[in-house]
């Protein structure tokens, strides 16, 4: 689904992102894992079509991110860490707006069958900025999803909300169905493993580990023993 070969991204003399190969397979949840500056924003965004590699190529379902930007648009949807939402608006207004900014088809059905998954369409008629940090999330995620996309990045989409809403959030992913491949970055391991069956580890823009989170050798805490093993974390 994805592939990346020697991707390399330079801003103002400084390589945020350094020679990557990867190949993650059609339908993988991925868990990206690292240090505040390690590269995680600068790879989505270039995966997501948003900002252009320095050099290297990158295709999604066979298509270059750079010379097919147009058309993967349609097949991508992107969350971004900072709710892209207009606050003094309703949900349903929300909905109405993006939904005409959407770069595919939206289906009134598929927009409904969204919100029943993440519990708004009782709240349909609320203004975002009444709604809580948890169903601001959700709607977040649900306008990245307006036209169905086959690839979900995500932005650490769950950064300031409560474990109940985490869960939630998790599950709904989950719920989307295998034929949705999703890459998530969060510094919640927890959340990483919970949702992921893959695990990819940048620092200081280096590729650092891709696996099977099944692969990993720790039954407890996989991810934050591997993080431990890489010297990323100490304890």
């Amino acid at each position: 689904m994805i592939e990346l070969k020697h991707v390399h991204k330079q801003y103002k003399k400084r390589d945020v992102v350094k020679d990557i190969d990867l190949l993650i397979p059609q339908g993988a949840r991925v868990g990206l894992v690292g240090p505040n500056g390690a590269g995680k924003s600068t790879l989505m965004k270039m995966i997501a079509t948003l900002v252009k590699p320095s050099s290297g190529e990158i295709y999604v379902g066979g298509q270059s991110v750079t010379r097919k930007k147009n058309q993967l648009r349609k097949r991508i949807g992107y969350v971004p860490q900072d709710i892209a939402l207009h606050s003094t608006l309703s949900v349903r207004d929300n909905l109405t707006f993006w939904s005409g900014m959407a770069p595919g088809s939206v289906s009134d059905e598929w927009v409904s069958h969204l919100l029943s998954m993440v519990g708004l369409r009782q709240h349909v008629d609320k203004r975002v900025d009444q709604l809580s940090g948890g169903m601001q999330r959700k709607l977040n995620i649900i306008v990245a999803l307006l036209h169905n996309p086959e690839l979900l990045i995500m932005d650490e989409p769950t950064v300031g909300i409560d474990l109940p809403s985490k869960t939630d959030i998790i599950a709904f992913l989950k719920a989307l169905g295998s034929d949705k491949t999703i890459l998530f970055s969060s510094h919640d391991l927890q959340e990483i493993e919970m949702l992921c069956h893959y695990v990819l580890v940048l620092e200081e823009g280096t590729l650092r580990h891709f696996s099977s989170l099944n692969d990993l050798p720790h039954a407890q805490n996989p991810t934050h023993e591997l993080l431990k093993h890489l010297k990323i974390i100490r304890h």
